[in-house]
C-alpha cells in the first residue's frame, strides 16, 4: 500500500454565465458590482473580472465543449440541468433581448480570489450586464 504524505488537492469548478448588452469590460463589471474607484475591495473584483474574462466563451460553444458530460441533450436542457429552470429562462430571454451570452468556469485551485468565488453562489443583475454564478458545486 502507498500513502501519499505530501500536498494533496481536491479541486473543483463552478460554471457561470455572463449576459451583456455591451462589451464585457472591467469598467462595466466594476460598475455592476457597485464598486467605485477607491473601493476597498477593488483589487479583489479586478482579479475576479480577469479570471472570468480569460475563461469565457460564447455559451453555445461552451455547451458544445461540455456536451460530453451531458450526452444527447439540448442547450436549454443543459442550462436547466447545470443551473435551474429560472436561469434557463433568463438566458433564453436575454438572447431574445439582444444580449451576448457567455459561459465559463471558476476553479478552486487557481488563486484565493477565484477559489473564494468558486465556492460562493452569486448573481449580478443590471440593465446591461447580468452574471449568474449560482452553479456552486460546493
Amino acid at each position: 500500500m502507498k500513502i501519499k504524505t505530501d500536498f494533496i488537492t481536491n479541486s473543483s469548478s463552478t460554471c457561470f454565465i455572463v449576459m451583456t448588452k455591451e462589451e464585457f469590460t472591467l469598467d462595466s463589471f466594476i460598475k455592476a458590482v457597485g464598486m467605485n474607484a477607491n473601493g476597498l475591495l477593488n483589487d479583489v473584483f479586478k482579479i475576479l473580472f480577469a479570471r472570468m474574462k480569460e475563461d469565457i466563451e460564447p455559451a453555445r460553444v461552451f455547451f458544445q465543449s461540455d456536451k460530453w458530460n451531458y450526452d444527447n441533450i439540448s442547450f436549454e436542457e443543459y442550462l436547466e440541468k447545470v443551473f435551474s429552470k429560472e436561469t434557463k429562462e433568463k438566458v433564453i430571454q436575454a438572447e431574445k433581448d439582444g444580449f451576448t451570452v457567455y459561459m465559463g468556469r471558476l476553479r478552486s485551485d487557481y488563486d484565493e480570489v477565484e477559489a473564494y468565488f468558486c465556492t460562493a453562489a452569486f448573481v449580478i443583475d443590471t440593465e446591461t450586464l447580468k452574471i449568474d454564478a449560482t452553479n456552486s458545486s460546493w
